[in-house]
């Protein structure tokens, strides 16, 4: 093996050793701490010594023997004619006191011959602190230290054993070992030579398996010699897993201060931080000695012991709770107690896992009727509310008969996330009835399975509930009566009654709109009203569009969430249409989740800006955010364990089906359908209806009369169970053109009348507009232009300008087959929408090029519509359109200036155009006609 970063101290061997004079004799010490390679060095300077015509003879102390052979006393030494010896000397703490005495006595009168003595002392070992090898450690002429190798000598030592690692993960191997190349070997020598792991995973792996037989000799060996305090105080050390004060560690290890002091001055000389637990694999070898020479009894003792003097240290609560895991049920009273603050402590800080891991231990201690397991439940639902929301529902279920008061149990379903009741209305009715908030039948479940909510509760059930800290560590709702009418009013949306009760609570709740609640609770309740209203028809989208603005106003996007009154009000504002404040509240929830590194919320936000941007007709944003966002999710196929999109992510699972829908992207709907059908809720409502929805390009023309049938049913169903708005996710104007395909257009415009009649009743411009310009499409004759004359008035005032370029251009183009006059100015009109909505297609096609979201196709197709340009004139069409010069679009496609000026040439002939001042706006109107293309019935404009 190779010698690693001791470059400079052989040449200071190989100097003495060339300065050697004719009688003379050179002592050099070779120091470093265990493992730090003395011996490897001692072997590169035999080879230097040899290749220098020395003789070279070595020696090494023996631990047990406690000597050293350096051969016969009486023997001669060299003569000065001889050649040069060099004797190596290893482990000189064990040479015992005779053969240190010889030492000295070569040192003092060497005689005649050149004598080249080289030693090597392990520091920290008892034995190195005797006065014989002290002696000769004095009389050195050089000393070389061995120390730790540096994150380039650590790389190179893995790249010696077939590792090649990036500059971080080879960072954190040095930061696992402190450096210590026998500790890297170590880690190396567990790894399989036939395994073949991911890179990032070779250290988690190695450190997982047990210390090799040699390193734990080597540790054992190391303290050989030390008083017992010293050995005590390292398992300790160990035991506690590093942190930890020397105050804790001596109390712990029954040290007085003193003894404490001495025996962590040992360890540091050995290269041991107790205090630091540094380095971390090797107090992993001292820990697992540790628990192998202590009997099951004297574990569970010291890691109780452990447990309580770090609790009352203030030490940090996980290394408090892995102490208390280790304690044996019943064995501590106070395991629980403890337990439940240390967990509500990780929870705070963000370590979920191991706060539910925790409270799991702390549920072990009491019997299943106790009714201390409702309060240790009800944390563990709170951990639980992001991580796995089917076992949060669990555990309140199993709280709320062991909680004492009505005002307890209320507290506690007030605190269950918003949405599950909308979304998991079998569970969640259960949780009302233990809560004592009413119950009555539930409404048909969608596709005849269990999406059917709980029947209408009272509106007033819970109202006056008194908060309990029935949670410990969680925050409890202090309005708890606006908290659990709002589940209870969301759990009830399948009760047709319940909408125009909402509108009504909702007036009454706000008399004045501009200055409605500052309480998060009756927010929470605003958002649920508004929703009701929204879902049933009972509110106009004006207002539904003022009332979002001003809950997105007063709800920080800081503190989003995927399961609040958020997803409610992005739901509802995207519907009603509201514009700049939901795109600019969605942007800082974007960086929120960004800034959590929270993957799951990240692709909750994102879907939910895809939708706004779908309703808002900026349908390049929305594929871009709607990719972004699939592609987040793991593939379920090669990692079980992978996130997939659950029935509980309602409103993730429906914007990002309205997306791969409404703009044709057959990657998006492949990866959201293999998602789906694979994830944990494929059986479920929401994602039953979405897999329905887009299995559609994949249905034999011959069955599509049964699947839009059952379709069109599952939608009634859903709509019923409180969840789909025929707004928010029109799946009966998806239909239309199946119906169309399979010969019937009397079924589509009932489809479409019945829209526009909910479309003219709701009064967003956008939506109305689309289902008339839908309708116009469909339909012949005068009734045709009628419909479209209507659709494009409609769409002025929306802020939809893509629905209204393809309005006028279906308009101009019945006009100008009818001979009627104007059509000029009506596509001239559609043509200026297209030019600057093709110009917005372009410039999101530039930015989504890179970085490509994982797993996604590269955007290589340039968005422009022209059938007779080929893909790389496209491309250069569209850098071009988008003020690029003839490098940039070069340096973009890889290719030559000459080359890109070559296809600009043909470019100004195929399109007919007089230099690039025409280039550019042609190829922006073709970009825009090719996004008035995409969607349901685009095509025939």
């Amino acid at each position: 093996m190779r010698l690693l970063e001791r470059e400079q101290g052989l040449d200071t061997v190989r100097r003495a050793l060339d300065g050697l004079r004719a009688d003379g004799t050179v002592l050099t010490a070779v120091t470093g701490t265990p493992g730090t390679g003395r011996s490897a060095f001692l072997d590169a300077v035999a080879a230097h010594a040899e290749q220098a015509g020395c003789v070279v003879r070595r020696a090494r102390g023996s631990r047990l023997a406690r000597g050293l052979f350096l051969g016969d006393p009486a023997a001669p030494l060299p003569d000065p004619t001889a050649r040069p010896l060099v004797l190596l000397v290893d482990d000189l703490q064990w040479a015992g006191e005779p053969a240190l005495a010889r030492l000295s006595v070569l040192l003092a009168d060497p005689g005649p011959g050149r004598l080249f003595l080289v030693v090597a002392v392990c520091e920290g070992e008892f034995a190195a602190e005797t006065p014989g090898v002290q002696d000769v450690l004095l009389r050195a002429d050089h000393v070389v230290r061995t120390g730790p190798l540096g994150p380039q000598g650590v790389g190179a030592l893995l790249r010696e054993h077939g590792h090649v690692l990036a500059d971080g993960q080879v960072r954190a191997w040095h930061r696992a070992t402190g450096g210590n190349p026998a500790l890297v070997t170590s880690l190396l020598e567990r790894l399989d030579r036939a395994e073949r792991p991911a890179r990032a995973r070779l250290l988690d792996l190695a450190r997982a398996r047990p210390a090799p037989w040699r390193l734990r000799s080597r540790v054992a060996a190391a303290l050989t010699g030390h008083p017992d305090s010293v050995g005590r105080l390292a398992a300790c050390a160990a035991l506690l897993g590093g942190g930890a004060p020397t105050s804790v560690l001596a109390r712990l290890a029954e040290l007085d201060p003193g003894e404490a002091d001495r025996a962590a001055g040992a360890l540091s000389a050995l290269g041991w931080a107790a205090d630091r637990w540094t380095p971390p694999v090797l107090w992993d070898c001292v820990r697992e000695a540790a628990e192998e020479g202590v009997a099951l009894t004297d574990r569970g003792r010291l890691h109780r012991r452990a447990a309580e003097l770090l609790y009352v240290a203030g030490e940090p609560a996980e290394r408090v709770v892995r102490h208390v895991m280790e304690v044996g049920p019943g064995a501590w009273t106070g395991a629980a107690g403890l337990l439940r603050d240390s967990a509500c402590e990780l929870w705070r800080l963000g370590d979920d896992a191991l706060a539910a891991r925790g409270l799991r231990r702390a549920l072990r201690e009491f019997p299943p009727d106790s009714p201390r397991r409702g309060d240790l439940l009800t944390a563990l639902a709170d951990v639980e509310r992001e991580a796995d929301t089917s076992a949060m529902l669990r555990h309140v279920g199993q709280a709320l008969p062991l909680l004492g008061t009505v005002e307890e149990r209320a507290a506690i379903v007030s605190c269950v996330p918003l949405t599950l009741f909308l979304s998991a209305p079998h569970a969640v009715a259960e949780l009302l009835e233990l809560a004592g908030a009413g119950h009555t039948p539930r409404t048909p479940a969608a596709a005849g399975a269990d999406a059917g909510a709980a029947g209408r509760a009272r509106a007033t059930a819970g109202t006056g509930a008194v908060a309990a800290a029935a949670v410990p560590g969680a925050p409890r709702a202090r309005h708890p009566g606006p908290r659990l009418e709002a589940r209870v009013r969301l759990a009830g949306l399948g009760d047709p009654a319940a909408h125009d009760d909402a509108v009504d609570r909702l007036r009454n709740l706000a008399p004045v709109p501009d200055a409605g609640p500052d309480d998060a609770a009756l927010r929470e309740l605003t958002a649920v009203l508004v929703f009701a209203g929204t879902h049933g028809g009972r509110l106009r989208a004006d207002e539904v569009a003022r009332r979002t603005r001003w809950l997105l106003e007063h709800d920080p996007a800081s503190a989003v969430a995927r399961y609040t009154a958020c997803a409610l009000t992005i739901a509802c504002a995207a519907v009603a249409e509201t514009g700049e404040p939901a795109r600019c509240w969605l942007d800082m929830a974007l960086e929120t989740a960004r800034g959590r590194g929270d993957r799951r919320l990240l692709t909750a936000v994102l879907s939910w800006r895809a939708l706004t941007a779908v309703h808002e007709g900026r349908p390049a944003d929305a594929r871009a955010d709607a990719r972004r966002a699939c592609a987040a999710f793991p593939d379920p196929g090669r990692d079980p364990s992978a996130d997939a999109p659950e029935d509980h992510d309602w409103l993730t699972v429906l914007a990002l089906t309205s997306v791969a829908v409404e703009t044709g992207d057959a990657w998006l709907a492949e990866r959201l359908r293999d998602r789906l059908a694979q994830g944990p809720g494929a059986g479920q409502p929401v994602c039953r209806l979405a897999l329905r929805v887009l299995r559609i390009p994949l249905t034999p023309e011959r069955e599509l009369p049964v699947v839009v049938a059952d379709l069109l049913d599952a939608a009634r169903h859903a709509q019923a169970a409180g969840w789909c708005n025929r707004i928010l996710f029109p799946v009966d104007l998806w239909c239309v053109p199946l119906l169309l395909r399979v010969g019937d257009p009397e079924a589509a415009l009932r489809l479409l009348a019945d829209a526009c009649d909910r479309a003219r009743r709701f009064g967003a411009p956008g939506a109305l507009g689309r289902i008339l310009r839908m309708w116009g499409t469909v339909v012949r004759g005068r009734y045709a232009l009628s419909l479209l004359s209507e659709s494009v008035a409609v769409l002025r005032p929306s802020s939809n300008r893509l629905e209204l370029g393809r309005s006028l251009t279906a308009y101009g183009n019945r006009m100008r087959a009818a001979g009627r006059p104007g059509h000029e100015e009506i596509l001239a009109e559609a043509d200026r929408i297209a030019e600057a909505t093709g110009e917005a297609v372009l410039r999101r096609w530039t930015e989504v090029r890179q970085p490509l979201p994982p797993g996604a196709p590269p955007y290589a197709d340039a968005p422009v519509a022209c059938g007779t340009l080929s893909d790389t004139e496209r491309r250069v069409a569209s850098l071009v359109a988008l003020g690029h010069t003839n490098q940039d679009a070069a340096d973009a496609l890889g290719v030559t200036r000459r080359a890109v000026e070559k296809i600009l040439t043909r470019l100004y002939q195929r399109l007919e155009v007089d230099g690039r001042s025409g280039l550019v706006p042609a190829v922006r109107r073709m970009a825009g006609r090719a996004a008035f293309g995409t969607g349901v019935l685009a095509d025939r404009l």
